[in-house]
């Protein structure tokens, strides 16, 4: 007779192989789970710094393009004015009227941005014109003087930033050697005034502490946005940037530790202006950029630690967070594409079109316009009516642009006061009267503010894709041309340009 079971234990044992499908199941949700998470942190993670990098080099194309100008037309006015001490060597450019005339010239048309002074062989400076203090103290010492006197005439020379003047006005100096030369009259020295290039940098930096940096090819800091004068002059030669990423190759985005200028870990996008001895660095702090990664890795991990507990409830917020995933990038795709000042394509997007609509008409052998506009005096608007007005004459330009055009064609701003605008299917001649009633309907905009009536006008270059035609490039370049010449003619115009061909229409 078998022994009695003792009194309340009543209870039949659990199903061992239900435990262990338990466990197992919760052992396999759980690991499943992790391993999403741990997935999701590191896809996400790079594709925060693939969008870093994307944004950080459309910058850096952007303030290149700009720093490139502004140093062109410096060299320029100075090969100009070169020229015409060589054309006419009886005269004495330090009292000629003509001479002195072309400087006060070039001086009003950069906003008195850039001074120019004339050299002697032993660095005595003299002033063109307007009576104003040395732009450069103790020329014969500087290095970027001496190469100019030594060197080649026809390059310039840059040297550090000084802080010249009563009011210690922060100006980047430049030196072209004149051939012929005298003992009076060796070289001209222009000055760039540093704020010129700081206010550019600094609005275009990213925010709260990027950083945009201007550097000789030496390794000597010309101009940094934020400002900081402890840093100007300085040579930052043994830092990352010259020891490790320039040496494989003049353009490049590179994470870098610990940088040579304030010590921050950055995301950094640089190119060496090859026909300019510059380089340009745009970057990003690491913190800034991954601060909002690493809000949303906590979501997630704390989402996942509630799974672990209630996998109901965690599941909620886990399709929360996906949706909430899904909307960003959806708007960061959006960015991508949109210039967010006028609404139309940015130039990256515009550009993608472009090659997307060139190589389905070469395919199809069907034809393709180009327009190129530009805002002509914008940059009076914005000095004369201030910059908001400036931002809403871009805006009404894109709506007046967009409202002349149909559904297929695509209009985008390649930067600053400049767009472009695609029209599939059209020939040029049509693409010619569609951008005559854009220039009729820019030229009706009329703007209110406080300093009065905002008008403007538009020149515009037209082309067609052409059986010769090899690239983009070739396009773009023709209808550049177009623009340039609508420019030189007078502005407030429309020209065509195929091939050779060249005509115009008011």
């Amino acid at each position: 007779m078998s022994a009695q079971q003792p009194y309340g234990d009543n209870a039949a044992p659990a199903d061992p192989r239900a435990v262990r499908f338990v466990v197992l199941m919760t052992v396999v949700f759980l690991a499943f789970l992790w391993s999403f998470v741990s997935y999701w942190a590191i896809s996400s993670r790079q594709e925060t710094v693939a969008h870093t990098e994307q944004v950080l080099r459309r910058l850096d194309s952007a303030v290149e393009e700009q720093t490139r100008r502004l140093f062109k037309m410096v060299e320029i006015f100075l090969g100009v004015a070169g020229q015409w001490i060589a054309d006419n060597p009886q005269a004495d450019p330090r009292r000629d009227p003509r001479f002195l005339r072309l400087i006060e010239n070039f001086r009003e048309r950069t906003g008195n941005a850039i001074e120019i002074q004339l050299a002697a062989e032993d660095g005595t400076l003299t002033a063109l014109g307007s009576s104003v203090p040395p732009v450069v103290e103790a020329l014969a010492d500087k290095d970027f003087f001496r190469a100019a006197i030594g060197g080649d005439e026809r390059h310039f020379h840059i040297g550090a930033p000084q802080a010249t003047g009563p009011n210690g006005l922060w100006q980047i100096p430049v030196a072209h050697r004149l051939q012929p030369r005298s003992r009076d009259s060796a070289a001209l020295v222009a000055a760039i005034r540093l704020s010129a290039l700081l206010a550019l940098y600094e609005e275009a930096r990213m925010r709260p502490n990027g950083a945009i940096v201007l550097l000789r090819r030496d390794g000597i800091l010309l101009a940094r946005a934020p400002h900081d004068e402890r840093l100007i002059g300085k040579s930052v030669a043994g830092g990352p940037l010259y020891r490790e990423f320039l040496p494989r190759g003049e353009r490049g985005f590179a994470r870098i530790g610990r940088t040579a200028i304030d010590g921050m870990d950055r995301f950094v996008s640089y190119s060496v202006l090859g026909d300019l001895p510059l380089v340009m660095a745009v970057s990003a702090a690491t913190d800034d950029v991954m601060e909002s990664w690493r809000r949303q890795m906590l979501i997630i991990v704390l989402l996942a630690s509630g799974v672990s507990v209630a996998s109901l409830l965690a599941a909620r917020r886990l399709a929360r967070v996906l949706n909430e995933l899904s909307a960003r990038n959806a708007e960061l795709q959006h960015l991508a594409t949109t210039d967010l000042m006028t609404g139309v394509h940015n130039r990256h997007h515009f550009l993608s079109l472009l090659y997307h609509e060139f190589a389905r008409g070469r395919r199809h052998w069907v034809p393709l316009s180009l327009m190129v506009l530009d805002l002509d005096f914008f940059k009076q608007i914005n000095d004369g009516y201030g910059h908001a007005a400036g931002d809403e004459a871009l805006r009404a330009f894109a709506r007046a642009a967009k409202g002349c055009l149909r559904e297929m064609d695509a209009v985008g701003r390649l930067g600053g006061e400049e767009f472009a605008i695609l029209l599939p299917n059209t020939q040029v001649a049509h693409a010619e009267a569609v951008a005559e009633r854009i220039r009729a309907a820019v030229a009706r905009i009329a703007i209110e503010t406080e300093q009065g009536t905002v008008r403007f006008t538009t020149s515009i270059g037209v082309t067609q894709t052409i059986a010769e035609d090899e690239s983009v490039d070739a396009v773009l370049a023709r209808a550049d041309a177009a623009l340039y010449n609508a420019k030189a003619a007078g502005r407030n115009r429309v020209m065509a340009r195929l091939a050779g061909e060249l005509h115009s229409r008011f």
